[in-house]
C-alpha cells in the first residue's frame, strides 16, 4: 500500500502572527531609541517615551499587515523606514548637531547628494538592527500569515487609521506634553530631541511645521498690508545692488584662537572698516544655507515650498525698473533653486549646469571664488557697458563649504600654529586658508567696484557657521561653547555678520558714506537695513515689517528675539504678540502675490 507524502501546512493564526508583529515592533523601536542620544542626553529608560515612540510602530505596522494581508511586509517596510529615520537622525546629529525634522523630508535629495562629503559609516548596532529586521521579515513570512477575517479585518483598518489620524493631528505635535517629556532640556531644541527618542520628536516637529499654517489670519494680515503701498524709486536714487551670500564664512578671529594667524582675517576687517557692518543671526548652523538666502530675499523666515510666484525684493526691484539676477557656482538642482530662482524673481540664474562648466574640470559640481569673483567682475563690466537699466544682482558663493579636512592640509599649516590636536589643526588650516582667499577676492572686487562710474551698493553677508567636526568637536576644542541655552552658546551657534559697502560713486549720489556699526540683525530684516540705509522707501511688505524689524531685529525660530537691545528666549507677551502679527504678514505676503 502506497501512502500519501505528508504537505507541510504553514500556521495561518491571526494570534500568532499579531504576537510576532508585536515582538517586531517592540524590537524595531528598542534599537531607535537606542541610538537616539546626543552628546550624553538620551531619553533615560522613560516607559512614558518608550510608549509614545513606539506607538507610531505599532500603528504602521497594523495598517501595513491590516491594508496588505501580509505580516512580513508589514515588517520590513516598517523597519526599514525606522530605521532610515533613525540613521538620518543619527549622522545629521554627528555632521551638523541638528536633529532630523520633517520639513526635511522635503530636502532629501540635498541630504544624499551632502552625505557624500561626509565619512558615512554604519555602526556595528545598525548592522545588527539590520539583520534583526531581515530576520523577523523571514520569520513572520513563514510563520505569521494569519490574518483576521475580512469584516474584522476592515473594522479593525478603521480603528487603526482613526486612531492614527488623531494622534498625529493632536497628540504628538502637544507643546506641553512634549515639554514636560523633555524635562529640563526643553530649552534646547537639539537636547530636547534627543531626551525624547527619534520617533516621537519627528512626529512632533511635524505638528510645529503644519501648524505654523494653520493660525494664519488672512483678514488680519490683510488689513495690515493695506495700510500700505509699494514706494518708488527717484531716479536720483537708483544705485546699483548686489548682494553675495559668502557660503560658511564666519569671523571667528572674535575667539580666542591659539596660534591663529594675523593675515587671515586681514582683508576681512579691513573692508569692514569700510563698511556699515553688524552681527546677522542666522537660524542656521552649519548647513542650510537656502534659510538664510530665503530669509534675506522675501524678508520672511518661514519659507513655503515656493513653486508659484512668490513675493521678494527682487520682483519690487524690477517693478522699479531694475533687471534681476544672479549666480551660484554650484548645481541647479541643489535646492531645487533651478525652478524656485525664477519664482523669487530672478532671471537668467547661472548654475554650473548653465554656465560655470566651462570653468572646472569635467564631472566637477562647483566652481570656488577664483572662477567666481573675476567673471562676475567680467560679467559686471559687460553689463554696464551694454545696458542702461539698473542692476540687482544676488550671487551665492560655494568656496567655504564644509566639510574640512582632518587628516591632512592642502595649502599648508601656516594659518593656525595652537597648540590643538592635529586633526583639530588640519580642518582649521584648511578653513582658514579658504577665508583668507575668499577674503582677499572679496576686497579685490571693492577695489574694481570703486573704479567704476556706475553707483553701486554691495552687500555681503555670512549664511550660517562652517561645519568643524562631528559633534562640534572642533569648537569643543577651541573653547568655543554652543549651548544655545545661554546667551554666549546661542550666539556663538548662530551668528556670522554682515557689511554693505558702497562705491565712491554710489556715495557721492547718495551722500551717505556707508560705515559705522550696525545692528544685530536677522536674516529677514537685513535688506530692509539695506533700503534704509540708501534710503529706499521699499514695497508695501517692507514697510509694514520695519517696526517690527526696528523694536524686535533679532526674531529667531526658536523663539529668541532681541527685545529693548537684550537678547533672550523668553521674550515679553507684547514681544511675542508682534512675533505672532509679522509671522501672519509674512505668510500673506507670501502667499497673495500673483
Amino acid at each position: 500500500m502506497q501512502t500519501k507524502k505528508s504537505k507541510r501546512i504553514l500556521p495561518r493564526s491571526a494570534v500568532l502572527t499579531l504576537l510576532l508583529l508585536v515582538a517586531a515592533g517592540l524590537s524595531i523601536s528598542a534599537f531607535s531609541l537606542a541610538l537616539s542620544g546626543w552628546n550624553g542626553v538620551s531619553w533615560a529608560g522613560n516607559p512614558t517615551l518608550f510608549f509614545w515612540n513606539t506607538l507610531p510602530v505599532f500603528l504602521l505596522l497594523g495598517l501595513i499587515w491590516l491594508a496588505s494581508g501580509q505580516a512580513w511586509l508589514a515588517c520590513l517596510v516598517t523597519g526599514a523606514l525606522i530605521f532610515l529615520l533613525t540613521g538620518a537622525n543619527y549622522f545629521k546629529v554627528m555632521f551638523r548637531d541638528d536633529p532630523m525634522l520633517w520639513e526635511d523630508l522635503f530636502r532629501m535629495r540635498e541630504g544624499l547628494q551632502m552625505s557624500d562629503q561626509y565619512q558615512v559609516a554604519l555602526t556595528p548596532m545598525m548592522f545588527l538592527w539590520i539583520g534583526v529586521i531581515v530576520a523577523a521579515t523571514v520569520v513572520l513570512f513563514f510563520l505569521g500569515r494569519g490574518r483576521p477575517k475580512a469584516t474584522l479585518r476592515l473594522l479593525a483598518l478603521t480603528a487603526v487609521g482613526m486612531v492614527s489620524l488623531v494622534c498625529f493631528d493632536y497628540v504628538y505635535p502637544d507643546d506641553q506634553r512634549y515639554t514636560a517629556l523633555a524635562g529640563e532640556h526643553a530649552q534646547d531644541e537639539r537636547e530636547a530631541y534627543a531626551a525624547t527618542g527619534v520617533v516621537y520628536p519627528f512626529f512632533h516637529s511635524a505638528g510645529d511645521y503644519l501648524s505654523s499654517s494653520s493660525s494664519y489670519d488672512e483678514r488680519a494680515a490683510r488689513q495690515t498690508y493695506n495700510q500700505y503701498t509699494d514706494g518708488v524709486i527717484p531716479p536720483e536714487k537708483k544705485v546699483n545692488l548686489i548682494s553675495i551670500q559668502m557660503e560658511a564664512f564666519a569671523d571667528l578671529s572674535l575667539y580666542d584662537i591659539d596660534g591663529l594667524s594675523p593675515e587671515v582675517y586681514r582683508d576681512f576687517h579691513e573692508l569692514q572698516a569700510e563698511s556699515y557692518s553688524g552681527t546677522l543671526i542666522t537660524d542656521i548652523f552649519a548647513g542650510g544655507t537656502t534659510e538664510t538666502e530665503w530669509a534675506v530675499l522675501t524678508g520672511g523666515n518661514q519659507h513655503g515650498d515656493f513653486k508659484t510666484k512668490t513675493d521678494s525684493v527682487a520682483w519690487y526691484l524690477k517693478s522699479q525698473g531694475y533687471t534681476a539676477n544672479g549666480s551660484h557656482p554650484c548645481r541647479d538642482w541643489f535646492y531645487d533653486r533651478k525652478h524656485v530662482n525664477p519664482n523669487l524673481g530672478l532671471d537668467d540664474y547661472l548654475f554650473t549646469d548653465n554656465y560655470y562648466y566651462q570653468f572646472i574640470e569635467e564631472g566637477e559640481d562647483v566652481a570656488y571664488d577664483e572662477v567666481f569673483f573675476p567673471d562676475l567682475q567680467q560679467r559686471l563690466t559687460e553689463y554696464f557697458n551694454t545696458n542702461d537699466a539698473p542692476l540687482f544682482s544676488f550671487n551665492v558663493t560655494y568656496q567655504g563649504h564644509g566639510p574640512y579636512n582632518m587628516e591632512r592640509t592642502y595649502w599648508g599649516d601656516s594659518y593656525c600654529t595652537g597648540d590643538y590636536s592635529q586633526s583639530t589643526l588640519n580642518a582649521l588650516n584648511n578653513y582658514f586658508y579658504l577665508v583668507q582667499d575668499s577674503s582677499a577676492y572679496m576686497k579685490s572686487f571693492t577695489q574694481y567696484l570703486d573704479s567704476l562710474d556706475e553707483p553701486v551698493v554691495l552687500l555681503l553677508y555670512g549664511d550660517h557657521k562652517p561645519w568643524m567636526g562631528n559633534h562640534g568637536v572642533i569648537y569643543e576644542g577651541m573653547g568655543i561653547s554652543l549651548d544655545t541655552t545661554t546667551e554666549e552658546g546661542f550666539r556663538n551657534y548662530y551668528s556670522t555678520w554682515y557689511m554693505i559697502w558702497g562705491n565712491q560713486a554710489a556715495k557721492d549720489l547718495l551722500g551717505q558714506d556707508f560705515q559705522g556699526q550696525g545692528p544685530d540683525l536677522s536674516p529677514c530684516f537685513l535688506m530692509n537695513e539695506v533700503f534704509e540705509l540708501i534710503g529706499w522707501e521699499g514695497s508695501a511688505y517692507m514697510q509694514a515689517q520695519r517696526e517690527t524689524a526696528h523694536t524686535l531685529p533679532v526674531l529667531h525660530t526658536t523663539g529668541w528675539a532681541e527685545e529693548n537691545g537684550v537678547l533672550t528666549p523668553t521674550p515679553s507677551p507684547a514681544a511675542q504678540a508682534r512675533m505672532e502679527e509679522f509671522q501672519n504678514l509674512s505668510t500673506y505676503d507670501r502667499t497673495r502675490f500673483e
